[in-house]
């Protein structure tokens, strides 16, 4: 029923935001950040269609706006992200600078906007992030229950800026002080690596499952609270994890940090990533069942991609996938379907040079 109520009602309402933002970004009057910002739409869209299966579990007046909501806060964050990756003469404050954004937006009676851009080349953007985190705060108001959890949601996102600034910009020499940011960080029961709590920082799902829980008028404070345990740290640590496993090639070929690399082996890589989808399924489990389909369908968004079926990466893949189950082998199906079609110049001869790498078709 929640797959239906998400390929049926949400899916349609979010391809029509989509739109919407990108008539936004296709307004910018800097060539350049117009670019860039068309180029999240394009890129990655299977993601900002993705965060919006939150709003499947939400009561049905609530839907369409929850899911535009989440759109229009991951879009902030892919955007910001994609700025990052640009050339500038301090990136991490430019990290911290931008990705402040994505922090701004969650507070709706926040302080005045600051200049995101202040240590990028391009800033003519025409009021395009300002606009969007306006539209956040605007939409916030709307939840009846934003007021309990905003703490929360904006701790998770001042989590997201120490990723960006502090951990996807690291090098060898930062690593001690990083292991020892993780034993302090660490719930105790977790025994991740500093890492994969790390990794945990750089996901936005924490942020969003708990507005999404913020749409529910009966939400409570225990409820909020399993619910950010289960995303912080498993769930948001998987979720970057899995991100870095099908850009692992791309990074490596550009020269930036990629967080598998810390894996001693491939061996050792697919034991841990195995383990921590073991250990967040069990905890999904423990929460309700739409945040184990959100697991689902999390790792089947990623997993659906032809670079997880690459050599370095396929057992990890397999074992990922034995781990969870039968559970995403639908949302695989489809996925597998929409990346092919979405492609543009996708051939039967393409299609046939992915299934000789060893990525799988069909099930």
């Amino acid at each position: 029923m929640a797959a239906l109520r998400y390929w049926l009602i949400v899916l349609p309402v979010a391809r029509r935001e989509l739109r919407n933002l990108r008539e936004l970004a296709g307004r910018i009057p800097d060539r350049r950040l117009r670019r860039l910002a068309l180029g999240v739409y394009e890129s990655d869209w299977a993601s900002l269609e993705g965060v919006a299966a939150f709003a499947a579990f939400t009561r049905p007046d609530r839907r369409a706006h929850v899911a535009r909501l989440l759109i229009r806060l991951q879009s902030i964050y892919q955007y910001t992200d994609t700025l990052m990756e640009q050339p500038s003469d301090s990136p991490a404050a430019n990290a911290s600078q931008l990705h402040a954004a994505v922090v701004a937006a969650l507070r709706p009676e926040g302080p005045p906007h600051i200049d995101y851009y202040a240590y990028t080349e391009h800033h003519d953007d025409g009021g395009y992030l300002v606009d969007l985190v306006d539209r956040c705060r605007d939409m916030l108001c709307e939840l009846p229950h934003y007021l309990e959890i905003s703490g929360a949601a904006i701790g998770q996102a001042q989590r997201i800026v120490f990723y960006q600034s502090r951990v996807n910009l690291a090098e060898r020499r930062d690593h001690p002080a990083l292991a020892c940011w993780a034993q302090v960080e660490a719930p105790t029961e977790t025994a991740q690596r500093w890492w994969e709590l790390a990794a945990a920082c750089g996901s936005s799902l924490p942020t969003l499952a708990l507005i999404a829980a913020a749409a529910d008028p009966s939400l409570t404070e225990r409820g909020a609270h399993t619910i950010e345990a289960l995303y912080w740290p498993w769930m948001g640590s998987l979720h970057t994890l899995l991100d870095s496993l099908i850009d692992r090639v791309e990074d490596a070929s550009t020269g930036q940090h990629n967080l598998l690399d810390h894996y001693p082996s491939p061996r050792e890589m697919a034991n841990r990533m195995e383990y921590l989808t073991i250990e967040t399924l069990r905890r999904a489990d423990a929460v309700g069942i739409e945040h184990r389909l959100i697991l689902a369908g999390v790792i089947s968004l990623y997993l659906s991609d032809p670079q997880a079926w690459v050599p370095y990466a396929r057992d990890t893949t397999e074992r990922v996938l034995a781990a969870l189950g039968g559970l995403a082998s639908p949302a695989m199906l489809v996925l597998r379907a929409r990346r092919l079609a979405h492609r543009p110049g996708r051939s039967t001869k393409t299609s046939r040079h992915l299934s000789a790498l060893g990525y799988p078709l069909g099930d």
